[in-house]
């Protein structure tokens, strides 16, 4: 097959193949393109020009009530229930999201395509009902000559597609970009503008909840994040729940949120961390003995060798920081020393280590 044949086969199945003419009748494309509407006689070139704009405008409303469709499916249906679906069995959830779409297209085709025959009878004439089957040999070379030549709008539709995809993928990389840099108030406002467009994505929730809360924007931190772990049918970002919870609930409601966690927690490792942190939190906030009593169990549990995902030289420090409150100034000093020496670089302080950089 030569490349002007090749051509030609894309002409063929393309829309703006919409005619071909046998012997001395003419068989016109329908906008379902395997129906087609022969006439017995050989139709006028002044009439098939009448009938390709015709035709171009009936595929351009159809494509644009596609879409629609499609906007509208996604928007009413896949995200206001995104979490119901995901809790299907896959087979039932599938079946819903391709079946209701694929007869509301199919209905949409055929109501189209009823009103374009309806145009056909009343201003070219009646035919006859036949399938729409071109083949290279029956290709008026016009009308592939001016196909040759017209712009391709399906171009600029697919570069349309491809800007659009390409934001939908690299958007959230960009917001990353944007913490790491410490822009915070762009990264929440792009991420804002990003979960307008697509609200199930549980990785910008948490990038938008990561730059709120270095915003001190703490109840609209704990917010994105909650919605991060509804989205990814998780409870990742938990931790990081209580972690900003501690810059704004009152104290002794956060100790009761620390109590919940570590009674929930069911990874020992985890259990251990949480209660690390709220030592922590109890030092930030002077209770001292209580914080002291916690950090020496931690300590011993280091000690022990047991699986710990707290920072050793934190807890030393605390317990230092702890000791010297209490009035042990020895003990305060060793301990900060341990600390140091385990970690030369960290500087230390009272702050949550919950909230993670997404």
């Amino acid at each position: 097959m030569g490349i002007n044949d090749y051509r030609k086969k894309i002409f063929l199945n393309s829309q703006y193949c919409t005619y071909y003419n046998i012997n001395n009748y003419t068989i016109l494309a329908g906008i379902m393109r395997n129906n087609g509407y022969l006439y017995s006689v050989k139709l006028p070139d002044e009439k098939i020009k009448q009938i390709n704009k015709a035709y171009r405008k009936f595929t351009t409303l159809l494509n644009s009530i596609v879409a629609v469709e499609i906007i509208l499916y996604i928007y009413l249906v896949i995200f206001p229930f995104f979490i119901q679906f995901m809790k299907m069995p896959f087979w039932a959830a599938i079946l819903i999201l391709a079946l209701i779409p694929l007869v509301v297209l199919y209905l949409t085709y055929i109501g189209i395509n009823c009103i374009y025959e309806n145009y056909l009878s009343r201003y070219v004439g009646t035919f006859k009902r036949t399938p729409f089957k071109p083949e290279i040999k029956y290709i008026d070379e016009k009308a592939f000559k001016e196909y040759e030549s017209t712009p391709r709008k399906s171009v600029y539709i697919v570069l349309i597609l491809a800007i659009l995809f390409l934001g939908y993928i690299i958007t959230p990389f960009v917001i990353s970009g944007l913490n790491n840099s410490q822009k915070y108030a762009q990264a929440e406002s792009l991420a804002g503008i990003y979960l307008k467009l697509v609200p199930i994505a549980p990785e910008v929730y948490a990038q938008k909840a990561y730059a709120e809360f270095n915003l001190k924007q703490y109840k609209e931190a704990v917010a994105d994040y909650e919605n991060a772990n509804k989205y990814s049918l998780s409870d990742g970002f938990s931790e990081d729940i209580i972690g900003v919870k501690t810059y704004y609930l009152p104290y002794k409601e956060m100790i009761a949120e620390f109590d919940k966690a570590i009674a929930a927690e069911p990874d020992k490792p985890v259990k251990y961390l949480l209660r690390s942190e709220k030592a922590a939190y109890q030092l930030k906030n002077k209770d001292y003995k209580v914080a002291y009593d916690e950090l020496n169990k931690l300590v011993n549990a280091y000690v022990k060798d047991e699986q710990v995902f707290f920072s050793p030289a934190d807890v030393y420090f605390n317990r230092g920081a702890a000791r010297a409150a209490l009035g042990d100034a020895n003990g305060s000093k060793l301990d900060k020393a341990i600390a140091q020496k385990m970690c030369p670089d960290c500087k230390f302080n009272f702050e949550t280590k919950l909230v993670r950089k997404p």
